[in-house]
């Protein structure tokens, strides 16, 4: 996977000049992910390209989180026109390798999530577009769109 022909000069602009880019695992979208490694520094490229994607949600619900006194991804850097978004790297370990590094902790692992998804669920809503029916529908859609035909 080859990042986007702006990633350096965004980079540069974002005080990362001359960083490695290296590819990482995407998600189901036509957004991209990269490590941005500089000396010790470490960081993710996310590549949102416009008109697929808007970065503007994610942003908006980093801060939200943040303000609220929980733990998200710092935006370090943004480009929107680009959809170039630049955040702070939470590292490799997700929560199936740690629980199975530890199984012993598993269970408060579990207890300290669903009381997180408690607190969530104390905060005002962030100020994003609903996810409403039409946005549902299109979601949906995909399943026909891009699912199936990979079938």
């Amino acid at each position: 996977m080859i990042p986007p022909a702006t990633a350096p000069a965004f980079l540069t602009q974002a005080g990362w000049d001359g960083a490695a880019i290296v590819p990482l695992a995407g998600d189901a979208s036509f957004r991209r992910y990269f490590r941005v490694v500089d000396g010790g520094r470490r960081a993710v490229l996310m590549d949102a390209p416009p008109p697929h994607e808007d970065p503007r949600p994610f942003i908006a619900i980093a801060q939200h989180l943040v303000g609220q006194g929980f733990a998200a991804p710092a935006i370090l850097a943004q480009d929107l026109t680009q959809g170039l978004v630049l955040i702070e790297d939470f590292g490799d370990e997700r929560l199936k390798e740690h629980v199975e590094e530890d199984p012993a902790g598993e269970l408060a692992v579990y207890r300290r999530a669903i009381d997180l998804l408690a607190d969530l669920h104390k905060l005002p809503a962030a100020d994003v577009p609903p996810y409403d029916r039409a946005v549902y529908q299109r979601e949906v859609g995909l399943l026909t769109e891009w699912y199936c035909p990979a079938l």
